[in-house]
């Protein structure tokens, strides 16, 4: 009896033991055979983050865009715009945005406003804008010595736009007293001849 039951202990020993599952290997596999890639913070590729270029800042006052005597000669004369701000969207809006200057004259005998505006965008903004002007504007060779100066004058919704480039120079005049490119020529001369060295 107790051989018996000896027998079958060791029977059901012998079968569970053939019921274990296979240990599993230490190192994974891939399907073909080989071992698979682990995908870690450090491996993954890097974004460089180049910084962007950024203006350089116009420092000039608007009685230096401007100066008394040159608003005085101009004909007719200007006079400047008591807390001028420059409309949402126009080139002066721009020009601030690029950390320049904007300023408002008066014109007494039509009470329309010149407004001036002066940057020095980064090198791709200034690229921008010389295609945009070149695009929708006219060349105007009068406003300096091409390729020094680059002119450009056009009307946009009865406005005159004049523009000028020189080094990395943006000056723009609006007013719908600009008819013309030679109505905006004294005041972008005299802006020009304002700027600093």
């Amino acid at each position: 009896m107790r051989v018996a039951t000896a027998a079958v202990l060791a029977a059901s020993a012998l079968l569970l033991a053939g019921c274990q599952s296979a240990p599993s290997p230490t190192g994974s596999a891939s399907a073909s055979g080989g071992p698979t890639a682990s995908h870690s913070p450090s491996s993954a590729p890097k974004v460089s983050s180049t910084p962007k270029p950024k203006p350089t800042p116009v420092t000039l006052k608007c009685d230096q865009v401007l100066t008394s005597a040159q608003l005085s000669a101009l004909a007719p004369p200007l006079s400047p715009a008591s807390g001028f701000k420059p409309d949402k969207g126009s080139d002066a809006a721009k020009a601030v945005s690029y950390a320049g200057v904007a300023c408002g004259y008066t014109n007494a005998s039509t009470g329309h406003t010149v407004s001036v505006a002066i940057a020095r965008p980064a090198a791709s903004d200034l690229t921008e804008l010389k295609n945009k002007a070149i695009t929708d504007s006219h060349v105007v060779p009068t406003y300096g010595v091409p390729p020094k100066v680059m002119g450009y004058f056009t009307v946009d919704a009865s406005v005159g736009v004049a523009e000028a480039f020189t080094g990395d120079y943006w000056v723009v005049a609006e007013s719908k007293d600009f008819i013309e490119p030679g109505d905006a020529a004294p005041v972008i001369a005299d802006v020009l001849g304002n700027l600093p060295g």
